[in-house]
């Protein structure tokens, strides 16, 4: 047993592309190219720089998926064939998973966390590969989990070896800069971050090196998208509206159906019917009186919420649970028996929930131990997504970019734990 939990401790950059490999053979897997947007986008992006930096480019979400998929795109569209785009994709998606877990693993090595830490934190990860599974699509979750792993590695250099080094500070900025490139509504995590970084006690030479990256790279980041994209924002405009409106039914009328909703397949639920209908209703009054369509959605939704205070609570805490829990549309749409449809959900929010309960766990650990600065930036990435899934839309996907973290979180306890057991700490 020794052998083993050395080896798995040891290896985990190998397990996970063991683990990668073989779920590109599994039947389960997202959509190729989820809504289409990351992967038209590339294209265009491709077409913009050979055609002299010059043409359109489809940016609908994160600006920073497209530089990512711009990479293994450029090899592949020689091809001009979307099973080439896909397969180099996914493949680059598999080495940054890969990076990202040796991130990860390198911060457990610097809070000199013992290999059975390791052992269970990379047991947990092959039980139920999430973060495998979102590889094998062209996705922003790939990159966001690449993202995380870097900014909980980079954090945890600055922490406990009291780093000095300007990169490391630069590091850090590039690596919040480019989760919020993949994941736009991770923008107030940010502000929050430098926030909460600039009232460290920590040097005023590293403060405006973090602080100057930040700026200088978000505002890289907006006029590079302008530059691209002719659009002029409606698209997200409309995104927002309709994630802030459907929010306010979610688990309204049906609280425990928790199947994510996508259209008219059957499946529908009322409060998803509901929505639509209402969405409808709002954007006739603002056509036919010329209103903001997004001003008057706003003014609605905080209208709901104050009229139906017990209603939004409820939603809030069922919508906690919602957000954690992970459900296979597909499977749940098929016609396979209850038992193999609730026995797979059962076992992969068995694992999950554990992951939750300890990571729970840690914080209560590190409160009591007072090492606030080493999870601090952790919570405010989990409490920024948790608060942005009771306010807008909630799906699991919104929360996965907090998935590194919870690791990190389940690793420290795992680690408090057996060096509580043993009265000798064991070598690393």
């Amino acid at each position: 047993m020794k052998r083993i939990i050395d080896f798995v401790a040891k290896h985990p950059v190998i397990i996970t592309a063991l683990v990668c490999f073989i779920f590109y053979f599994l039947p389960f897997k997202p959509k190729p190219f989820g809504d289409g947007e990351y992967h038209e986008g590339t294209i265009q992006l491709i077409q913009f720089v050979l055609n002299g930096f010059q043409g359109d480019v489809r940016v609908d979400k994160g600006l920073f998926t497209l530089f990512y998929y711009f990479v293994p795109y450029s090899f592949a569209y020689v091809f001009h064939n979307a099973a080439v785009y896909y397969l180099f994709g996914i493949v680059f998606n598999s080495i940054m998973t890969c990076l990202a877990i040796k991130y990860l693993f390198a911060s457990f090595d610097l809070m000199g966390f013992s290999k059975k830490s390791k052992f269970w934190s990379i047991i947990i990860l092959t039980l139920f590969p999430i973060h495998v599974y979102y590889c094998m699509g062209i996705l922003a979750e790939a990159g966001s989990f690449l993202s995380v792993c870097l900014i909980v590695y980079v954090w945890i250099k600055i922490v406990t070896l009291k780093s000095r080094s300007k990169t490391d500070f630069m590091l850090l900025a590039f690596a919040v800069v480019m989760l919020v490139g993949f994941r736009p509504n991770l923008l107030p995590f940010a502000f929050l971050f430098l926030i909460y970084f600039l009232a460290l006690k920590t040097d005023l030479q590293h403060k405006l090196i973090f602080a100057g990256s930040l700026g200088v790279l978000m505002l890289f980041l907006m006029f590079t998208e302008k530059g691209l994209s002719n659009n002029d924002g409606e698209f997200k405009k409309n995104e927002f509206r309709k994630q802030l409106l459907w929010s306010r039914f979610e688990l309204r009328d049906e609280p425990f159906n928790w199947l994510p909703q996508h259209g008219h397949d059957g499946f529908e639920s009322s409060d998803y019917l509901h929505n639509l209908a209402k969405r409808k209703e709002l954007d006739s009054i603002c056509d036919a009186n010329k209103l903001d369509k997004t001003v008057y959605y706003i003014n609605w939704v905080k209208n709901d919420i104050i009229h139906n205070p017990v209603l939004t609570v409820r939603q809030y805490t069922l919508k906690f649970f919602q957000s954690q829990s992970f459900i296979i549309s597909p499977l749940m749409k098929s016609n396979k028996s209850n038992w193999v449809k609730y026995g797979i959900h059962i076992y992969i929010n068995g694992i999950n929930y554990m992951l939750i309960f300890f990571s729970i766990m840690a914080i209560i650990i590190v409160l009591r131990k007072k090492e606030y600065i080493i999870v601090f930036p952790l919570l405010l990435l989990w409490g920024w997504s948790l608060l942005y899934v009771f306010i807008f839309h909630s799906e699991q996907r919104y929360m996965f970019p907090v998935r590194p973290a919870l690791i990190f979180l389940f690793a420290y306890y795992v680690n408090y734990y057996f060096d509580k057991k043993s009265p000798l700490k064991e070598v690393s």
